[in-house]
């Protein structure tokens, strides 16, 4: 049995890795600093490759693809630090044709292909903690509808989204469901954070009785599952981005261990920096073997789904933080410097470790799954 990739998912990650080093290296991440951090001319090259309509079924003018296909192109975006919301955008596409309604896909699923629309996810709380059950903003009965009022934070790139991806609870003690908002809602105010990556944008999101009605509803009817798919869709992305930062971050390092010399040798041939190297291309084949694992247990909905997910998200978390450090002592005191830009690739690596659960609490949830499980076969 072949568990590699084929010939045309690797054509399409060297097809995005060409487009992005031409088109988005760390010059241009540092002119996006200023302003609202979206590039455009970024967003229409991406869409002309095919990126948004991936996910999107054939019927809604897609290519039918999964998340397999798309673990490969993620992985690129990590290692060109591609802002939000690209990589949202797609997780929510996922979302959408998973657990929305017929109407709600042909009215979202073509324009989202065709790069016309931008999707963020608004799911953390500063009250509550990773696991989803802890969302405590709530919508309350209103006429035909709900009211919706209170707090959102670490809403990536809201103040450049189309809509934003709302996960809610319906009722004080309802269940949890999606809600899709435009940011310019009646009610809404939106407050740029001040966060560790500069080449992102996150939002505070504040709900002041928010109309929802049913139309806007993920499914039609608030489902937990929708936001579990969301979290865990998020998940598998962020931990491939992570992935593919690691690597670019390894691939700079080996370079420069190559070309600067101590005693009239390369760095690289000293076995101190060997060994830093080795444990690094180890650390990151693990990795890349855990996302793409849960690319495929996501994309096939499979049982050990949850599973899969936190182990990649906590590894690839680990990983990037361990390579990102690792790479910036190899290069001595230059690596620490605004110019050579390493720092931007740490920075998103912790973004990304923090998002969507850090690793305390995926292991912690992959505990209680292990346990389940030991208890439902002994029963």
């Amino acid at each position: 049995m072949d568990f590699d990739f084929s010939d045309e998912q690797y054509m399409f990650q060297q097809a995005t890795r060409g487009l992005l080093d031409k088109s988005y290296g760390l010059d241009r991440v540092r002119a996006l600093l200023e302003g609202d951090g979206l590039d455009r001319e970024l967003w229409t090259s991406l869409t002309e490759s095919g990126a948004f309509a991936m996910l999107v079924p054939e019927e809604h003018g897609g290519m039918g693809l999964s998340f397999v296909d798309l673990s490969l192109v993620l992985e690129e975006y990590g290692r060109s630090l591609v802002p939000a919301p690209v990589a949202e955008t797609i997780a929510a596409t996922d979302v959408i044709v998973r657990h929305g309604t017929a109407e709600q896909e042909e009215r979202l699923l073509p324009p989202i292909a065709e790069g016309r629309l931008k999707i963020v996810p608004a799911v953390a709380e500063a009250e509550a903690g990773y696991d989803p059950e802890d969302i405590g903003v709530t919508a309350v009965p209103s006429g035909n509808g709900w009211k919706v009022s209170g707090r959102k934070v670490l809403v990536p790139h809201a103040a450049t989204a189309d809509l934003i991806l709302l996960a809610i609870r319906f009722g004080e003690e309802g269940s949890l469901g999606l809600a899709l908002i435009e940011p310019d809602r009646a009610g809404i105010s939106l407050r740029e954070h001040a966060t560790l990556d500069p080449s992102s944008r996150f939002h505070q999101l504040d709900l002041d009785g928010v109309t929802i009605v049913r139309d806007d509803i993920v499914g039609g009817e608030p489902s937990a599952a929708s936001v579990t798919r969301l979290l865990d869709a998020c998940g598998v992305v962020a931990a491939t981005m992570m992935t593919g930062i690691s690597g670019k971050v390894l691939d700079q390092a080996v370079g420069y261990a190559k070309q600067r010399t101590q005693f009239d040798k390369p760095i690289g041939s000293f076995q101190a920096i060997k060994h830093r190297c080795a444990d690094m291309a180890v650390a990151i084949d693990a990795s890349r073997s855990a996302a793409y694992y849960a690319a495929w247990a996501l994309a096939e909905d499979a049982p050990d789904r949850r599973r899969a997910v936190s182990m990649a998200k906590s590894y690839c978390g680990d990983t990037s933080r361990f390579v990102c450090n690792e790479g910036i002592q190899l290069h001595g005191g230059i690596g620490f410097t605004w110019e050579l830009g390493l720092h931007f690739y740490l920075r998103r690596a912790k973004v990304l470790e923090y998002s969507y659960g850090d690793a305390a609490y995926h292991r912690e949830r992959l505990l209680a799954d292990t346990i389940q499980q030991i208890g439902a076969g002994r029963g």
